[in-house]
C-alpha cells in the first residue's frame, strides 16, 4: 500500500486532468490523500466524480480556513 498526496490549485480542468492521470497508476489498496485550496463546489463535484468513477472509497475533511481534503483509497 502506496499513500499519495495531491494539491489542487485554481486551474480546475488542468487539476484534473493531472489527478486522473495520478489515480489510474495506483495500485488497488493505495490511499491518497487530496488538498483543495480555496474549494468551491464546482471543483470538488469534479473530484468525486472522479472517484467515483475510478473505483475510490473516500471521505471528505474540513480543514483550516477555506482548505479542504479527502481521503480516499482504490477498491478497484
Amino acid at each position: 500500500m502506496k499513500e499519495h498526496f495531491f494539491n489542487c490549485g485554481t486551474e480546475t480542468s488542468l487539476d484534473l486532468k493531472r489527478l486522473r492521470k495520478q489515480l489510474k497508476e495506483m495500485e488497488v489498496n493505495d490511499r491518497i490523500v487530496i488538498r483543495l485550496e480555496g474549494a468551491d463546489a464546482q471543483q470538488s463535484e469534479g473530484i468525486v466524480e472522479e472517484l467515483e468513477r475510478q473505483g475510490f472509497d473516500f471521505q471528505p475533511h474540513g480543514g483550516h480556513e477555506r482548505e479542504y481534503y479527502y481521503t480516499a483509497i482504490k477498491t478497484r
